[in-house]
């Protein structure tokens, strides 16, 4: 075999490897533009989320005081575990009433912003401390 039929052979399988990627992009690219996205089957009322505002509201404190005990003087990971209990909530929520996600956080947010937040209550997060080590 010579220098020029291996190196024929590597410009034909470089090529076939170039049109495999052309043509997995262009699958994609079809994919993504043609995609359906369905509507939801309603939205929050205004009643409704006033709410699921006051009901937030009303049981922050108790995942609050969890996220203290769990986490006693590391106020990160007390916002960070909060969040999660309260993303599970606010999923619960949106699967039970049949509406976005979208629509639970923004009654939450509305409601959290409509007076002034008084402890253990927050609206703003603890600035992100690095760990020396992860375990």
């Amino acid at each position: 075999m010579t220098m020029t039929t291996t190196r024929a052979r590597w410009r034909r399988v470089a090529l076939a490897g170039w049109l495999a990627f052309a043509a997995c992009v262009t699958v994609a690219v079809v994919r993504a533009t043609t995609a359906h996205f369905p509507q939801p089957s309603r939205r929050l009322s205004d009643a409704e989320r006033v709410e699921l505002g006051r009901v937030a509201a009303h049981v922050e404190p108790a995942w609050r005081e969890r996220n203290r005990r769990s986490f006693p003087g590391d106020h990160w990971s007390q916002d960070d575990d909060f969040g999660a209990y309260e993303r599970q909530w606010v999923l619960g929520e949106a699967y039970r009433r049949g509406v976005p996600v979208t629509d639970v956080f923004g009654a939450v947010d509305a409601e959290l912003h409509s007076a002034p937040v008084s402890p253990p209550r927050k609206a703003t997060a603890s600035p992100c401390k690095p760990r020396p080590f992860y375990d």
